[in-house]
């Protein structure tokens, strides 16, 4: 499908923009800690907008909106209600503290509860875990341009993954959070545009009540609706969905990195509730804009050949509505802030997986064998060749898996499998130790892959069972490893890099 030159236009600005910002922001970077932390200077405002467009993604627009097209509010429990409930647990849990522990990366703080050991370990399983995650936003890129230019798909991908890596590369988390200010404010200005042009064409609020009866506000199981089964295992379901989510994405990296770089710890902390509730209202958009596009292809505001697209992938809905509400220059703002959302997710994605990858398991790998300590410019410069890695592993899945959807619940499900346990326990469980955490994280990482190839599915049934099981399994392993390994393996306290007593101080006398 072709574009106007308006269209190219604002596109071409936006994807310069990026660049410059990108370079400019690079002069800035004077080393590792700027790279990698930056600095850990920034403020609220700064924090709050990487923050919440780094959750808000692919996965959110496209995905969600495709979803809720056939399923209702109840298909999207995962995401924006399961997410945004990370966002809301996590400034009441972890900020503050993962702040005060003066880390570079999250795989870093299991190091200042656990040790090395536990920490490498956590880098391992965060890496593939987050590279499925930057997979999704690669794909959302991909199928933007595909979509709106005409172009294959493979061509696509390869090109929005060139942008994020270039600019991600030169800068780091610093540009990656400056990067994420301009497309906070460019993808507000794109929602305020389609939003209610959306709502008029579709013939206002009435029409489209009218026209979903299953789907309008219906955020919890109704009883008789087709969309959601009002048996025990509908509710179970609908719990499973949003605790996998709420509860596994809690040890997200690209969360933490948004701790590490804020001034203190309180802002840590205001910046992640802030980012809940905000992610948790606007979070609705893309499913009303998916009940309009309902309403519209009934009452025939849709042509054939939209409609067609829509039921050909309904992950382009968003991409459709723009063509079909809005003039050409709006439509261009309108796909540069659906490309912001998207990027602004995807260079976290890549950059947080790659500064563990350099930080946690290239530096001790590199140190013990040459006997040397690594240079803060040899970090700085693992960090990139990193970055590219990841950007390169996340690519490959894209190509072979493009429903942004899935890839993004298999990655937050893994994250809770893995991660989840090891975490809370850490910081709030006086007993808990390196093997313990370490049997946990793999006990869930394995138990999930194997339930997942024995059934030759991403979701085996029951799905409830599958969005918890491994994950608690590992947290029961967890417990009972840590209760046998008291002895051998005495825990530690929660201290911070600079050697600083967080938790359970009297632990250190031991």
């Amino acid at each position: 499908m072709g574009t106007s030159a308006i269209e190219l236009i604002v596109i071409f600005l936006y994807f310069a923009g990026m660049i410059v910002v990108g370079i400019v922001v690079a002069r800035r970077v004077k080393g590792s800690d700027d790279y990698l932390a930056a600095g850990r200077r920034l403020p609220l405002w700064l924090v709050t907008a990487t923050l919440f467009a780094t959750w808000w993604g692919a996965g959110t627009v496209m995905g969600g909106s495709g979803t809720a097209f056939y399923e209702g509010f109840h298909g999207v429990m995962y995401d924006p209600y399961g997410a945004g409930l990370t966002l809301l647990l996590a400034a009441f849990l972890f900020m503050k503290i993962v702040h005060d522990a003066k880390v570079n990366t999250a795989a870093q703080f299991f190091s200042c509860r656990y040790g090395k050991w536990a920490a490498n370990w956590s880098g391992l399983l965060m890496v593939p875990t987050y590279c499925l995650w930057a997979a999704v936003q690669l794909v959302g890129i991909g199928k933007v341009f595909e979509f709106i230019f005409g172009w294959p798909y493979l061509l696509t991908i390869f090109i929005g993954t060139a942008i994020i890596l270039l600019y991600t590369i030169l800068g780091g988390i610093l540009a990656v959070a400056w990067t994420d200010f301009v497309q906070v404010i460019i993808l507000l200005l794109g929602l305020v545009i389609i939003f209610p042009l959306s709502i008029r064409f579709a013939g206002g609020w009435d029409a489209i009540r009218a026209e979903t009866p299953g789907h309008f506000f219906k955020i919890f199981p109704a009883v008789g609706s087709e969309l959601a089964p009002p048996d025990l295992g509908g509710w179970v379901w609908w719990i499973a969905a949003i605790l996998g989510v709420g509860l596994g994405t809690l040890a997200a990296p690209d969360l933490y990195q948004r701790a590490i770089i804020a001034k203190n710890g309180n802002v840590a902390r205001n910046a992640s509730w802030i980012s809940g509730v905000g992610y948790w209202i606007l979070g609705a958009i893309p499913v009303y804009l998916a009940f309009a596009a309902v309403t519209m292809i009934a009452n025939g505001t849709l042509g054939p050949a939209m409609a067609e697209a829509i039921n050909e992938d309904s992950e382009r809905i968003v991409l459709v509505l723009a063509r079909t509400v809005l003039p050409p220059a709006l439509a261009g703002i309108f796909i540069a802030s659906l490309l912001a959302a998207i990027m602004s997710s995807g260079d976290s994605a890549i950059f947080a997986p790659a500064a563990v990858l350099a930080n946690d398991l290239y530096k001790p790998i590199y140190e013990k064998a040459s006997g040397n300590t690594l240079s803060d410019r040899g970090l700085t410069t693992a960090s990139r060749i990193s970055v590219l890695f990841v950007g390169g592993a996340a690519l490959l899945i894209g190509i072979f898996y493009a429903n942004m959807y899935d890839l993004l619940v298999v990655a937050f499900q893994m994250l809770f499998h893995v991660l989840f346990f090891p975490l809370i326990l850490g910081v709030y469980w006086k007993k808990a130790n390196a093997p313990g955490a370490v049997a946990g994280m793999l006990t869930g990482f394995l138990s999930m892959i194997i339930w997942m190839i024995v059934t030759g599915t991403l979701f085996p049934e029951p799905e409830w069972m599958w969005a918890l099981g491994p994950g608690c399994l590992g947290g029961v392993i967890m417990v009972i490893v840590t209760f046998a390994t008291q002895k051998s393996h005495p825990p530690q306290p929660l201290v911070s890099t600079d050697g600083r007593v967080l938790k359970f101080a009297d632990l250190a006398k031991k």
